[in-house]
């Protein structure tokens, strides 16, 4: 089983959207592999598979923008998935 990893990528809306606009994407490495990877496809080398995208996420300023909340939500899923826990111990 490899590890997953939340990848960013930069996206172009339809010709009537302003502003900036992004993809976040979950992707399923390769055992062994420590780089990378150059985009959020199958065919990247040392990705297995896409978990799971999200596409135009308008980027705003605040943390209740699509795009903040689509990669909080990737990142969770991703921890869930690598077996990490997110609790503190004190």
């Amino acid at each position: 089983m490899g590890t997953y990893k939340v990848m960013t990528a930069s996206t172009t809306p339809s010709s009537n959207c302003w502003g900036t606009y992004r993809r976040v994407g979950i992707v399923e490495l390769e055992p062994g592999y420590n780089g990378v990877p150059k985009m959020i496809s199958e065919r990247a080398k040392g990705v297995v598979r896409v978990v799971e995208t999200w596409e135009n996420l308008n980027v705003g300023i605040t943390d209740r923008c699509a795009y903040r909340r689509a990669l909080a939500t990737a990142q969770e899923i991703v921890d869930e998935l690598n077996g990490v826990s997110s609790a503190s111990t004190t």
